[in-house]
């Protein structure tokens, strides 16, 4: 029915990611009150991409096209969600208290304590926005990258972001924690004991509202177990290591707010240390080995060299050829 070769390593990758992911909801099936819904959304998303990229290749629709290239994004949200629906149920003991005991161990006190001494309403308004924008960090990569012609590079990109997502939603699992800013801070007063200038408020909203913080009494409750290892810091780093290695224009804009972004984690209070540090090493091992995990689900043989080592110089030549014009 479906062309199995025509899928790219992305759209295998994710299929094995959500069938990994609705695996664990079924064997802590008893734990998870929602576990019907998780198997069959990611049922149904793995054979939307099926049909979608089998279309996609007969044809020439741009609505598909457009889909095929982009869906992972709208995935890792539907995926984050279904996270939050497992991993408190599975593991109900939050961990915060032993990354609180080795943050101290590896830096002698809190962090979020040192940075707390240099906070002023202006910095945390920056901060705030540079944290608020690591989904549009990706964005304006993939844009970039796609508007240079550098599809490869595009797939590539966002074949380590999923792949990093994935690895780390294993942290959550084995990690649970809720962050500094419900065990170390009064949640209910950060805007008091933090305050930013005019977005601080509302982006601090937003996010909470993402992360389905929807009533500050039960905040520490309702919260997502994400904190280990720090996603913000590791996707980020990926994202600023690929601009780079791509040479993307976009670099000048990623990397200062991602380095804003991973500072942030700590300032705003979203993260302790030892998860800065976890997300940055995830994100070394992801980077590290992307393309041998790609290579392996290619799905097809390849012949003397690798395509892709091949593809990355071509499209490397064509950024500069662009430049030169």
């Amino acid at each position: 029915m479906f062309d199995l070769n025509g899928l790219r390593p992305l759209d295998r990758l994710n299929i094995i990611g959500m069938a990994l992911i609705s695996i664990v909801a079924l064997i802590f099936h008893s734990r998870v009150e929602y576990f019907m819904l998780i198997i069959a959304s990611n049922i149904a998303a793995s054979v939307i991409i099926l049909v979608a990229v089998n279309l996609d290749s007969a044809g020439s629709s741009r609505v598909l096209r457009f889909f095929t290239h982009w869906y992972s994004i709208p995935l890792i949200f539907l995926t984050f969600k279904e996270m939050y629906l497992m991993v408190h149920p599975i593991n109900p003991h939050d961990l915060d208290y032993v990354l609180i005991k080795l943050d101290r161990m590896v830096f002698g006190t809190d962090p979020t304590a040192v940075l707390d001494k240099i906070a002023t309403p202006g910095l945390t308004e920056f901060l705030q926005i540079c944290y608020s924008s690591f989904y549009l960090l990706w964005i304006i990569l993939g844009i970039d990258l796609l508007r240079e012609g550098n599809e490869r590079g595009f797939l590539f990109f966002l074949f380590a972001l999923m792949f990093g997502f994935y690895t780390s939603y294993a942290g959550y699992l084995f990690v649970p924690a809720i962050g500094p800013r419900f065990t170390l801070y009064n949640f209910a007063k950060l805007n008091e004991q933090l305050p930013g200038l005019y977005l601080t408020p509302i982006l601090r909203g937003i996010i909470n509202s993402g992360e389905s913080i929807t009533d500050v009494a039960r905040a520490a409750a309702l919260a997502q177990r994400d904190c280990f290892p720090s996603g913000h810091t590791e996707m980020t780093l990926i994202t600023i290591a690929i601009a780079i290695r791509y040479r993307a224009k976009a670099a000048m804009i990623i990397i200062p707010l991602g380095a804003g972004l991973i500072f942030a984690t700590i300032y705003m209070r979203y993260h302790y240390g030892v998860d800065v540090i976890a997300g940055a090493l995830v994100g070394i091992f992801v980077l590290a080995t992307s393309r041998w995990l790609e290579s392996k689900l290619t799905g097809k043989k390849k012949d003397k060299g690798t395509d892709h080592e091949l593809s990355d110089r071509v499209s490397l030549v064509e950024q500069e050829m662009y430049i030169r014009k």
